[in-house]
């Protein structure tokens, strides 16, 4: 570490912003890793799966924020209770009791509400030959589907998603930015989620909440303030990773024309579709930050307690060493696994539910939506935060009606 040699990945660089894949492509090809401001990022497939399962590292916390220069109050406090930071055996019994509500099952019988929802949405956008694809489906489509299945009700999801996307800043690398913003929308959704938490007690429903206040083993139940976390976690995780999800797949096919007619034509290419954008555009450009429990060393560099590692699964997924035509996006070609959903005790909880999401809603779009285009420019986050995608996407088509 701090080897002169080694090259520099400029997080917070324009050329970053505007073209992260282009700044990471020639890093993977000359060497593993690169020094970046929060320690070394890891880029290519075979050394980020590694770094994904080692239990030698565990997620940052509140480590992440003092990297940022927030050491106290609640923010601090809420990352420490999140289910991502938790490690050894207070994570396996939240683990555990949160997968006894959160099952494949589960999601699986929740698939007929996501093709509704997303039959809707495209059912509007079929009336006129231009929108905004983030305002008339990816975000309305990824607030609808989350909301259903948590169960928040229709009176107050604008409210919730809201105060959850402001609590997702929490895991991007621009904080200090956003500390009002945050603190305020934890204050709204605890006294929210404290509400509904009654109220499902009182009388139970058919959803993923009234799922989480029952699962138990052994005589355990999850604490509120793990009910509390866990609601934020779903909330903020869930909802931005699958509208950028959708925002980037959209702009990965109009680069990717006849990808999209292969859609439209054969929507048995769903599952394979879904995976593929997933890999070659993530919302989850960077990953999770990972701490070291104890030294090690890898390549022949030493990381010593303490250390920060960066495995960035959006370099990972384009190695060529690992995936042929790596830039390309090619929805009918068998690949391996892409790294987007994480690997080891912290692999993605809601990675069924954003399968099915995509399965459901991009075959659908394909078949509706002929020739999508850009219309105009679009809006992104920048790379830097929690999820990477666009906000604002202007697109014509020529709808099927």
């Amino acid at each position: 570490m701090g080897n002169p040699m080694t090259p520099f990945l400029d997080l917070y660089g324009a050329d970053f912003r505007s073209d992260p894949y282009g700044v990471l492509a020639p890093l993977r090809h000359q060497t593993w890793h690169a020094d970046c401001a929060i320690g070394t990022a890891v880029l290519r497939y075979s050394d980020v799966q590694a770094l994904l399962a080692m239990r030698q590292l565990r997620t940052p916390g509140a480590e992440f924020l003092a990297m940022q220069g927030i050491t106290r109050g609640p923010l601090v406090e809420t990352m420490r209770g999140f289910l991502l930071n938790a490690d050894g055996e207070a994570h396996h019994r939240v683990r555990r009791l949160v997968g006894k509500a959160f099952t494949v099952r589960r999601v699986e019988d929740f698939r007929s509400t996501v093709a509704e929802i997303a039959d809707e949405l495209i059912d509007q956008m079929a009336q006129t030959e231009q929108a905004d694809f983030v305002c008339a489906f990816a975000e309305p489509f990824a607030l609808r589907v989350l909301c259903r299945f948590v169960g928040i009700p229709g009176s107050v999801q604008a409210d919730v998603i809201e105060w959850t996307a402001d609590v997702g800043l929490l895991f991007g690398f621009n904080v200090a930015q956003h500390i009002d913003r945050i603190e305020s929308a934890l204050r709204n959704l605890h006294g929210f989620i404290d509400e509904l938490l009654s109220l499902r007690r009182c009388a139970p429903r058919n959803d993923l909440l009234s799922a989480l206040i029952a699962a138990e083993e052994g005589g355990e139940l999850l604490t509120d303030g793990e009910l509390r976390s866990m609601v934020i976690t779903l909330l903020s995780a869930g909802h931005g990773t699958v509208q950028h999800q959708l925002g980037n797949a959209m702009s990965a096919f109009m680069a990717h024309p006849q990808q999209w007619e292969l859609l439209a034509a054969q929507p048995n290419l769903a599952i394979q579709a879904a995976e593929e954008v997933v890999r070659y555009c993530p919302s989850a450009l960077l990953g999770v930050p990972r701490i070291a429990k104890s030294a090690f060393a890898l390549h022949g560099v030493d990381f010593p307690s303490g250390a920060c590692i960066l495995p960035v699964t959006g370099s990972a997924n384009r190695d060529a060493s690992v995936f042929e035509a790596a830039d390309t996006l090619d929805i009918g070609r068998r690949r391996s696994t892409h790294l987007t959903y994480g690997g080891g005790i912290h692999y993605c909880l809601g990675a069924a539910l954003a399968r099915v999401e995509l399965q459901e809603a991009l075959p659908r779009l394909a078949a509706r939506l002929g020739d999508p285009h850009p219309t105009g420019p679009g809006e992104w986050l920048p790379p830097t935060e929690a999820v990477y995608g666009p906000i604002k996407l202007p697109i014509g088509y020529q709808p099927v009606r």
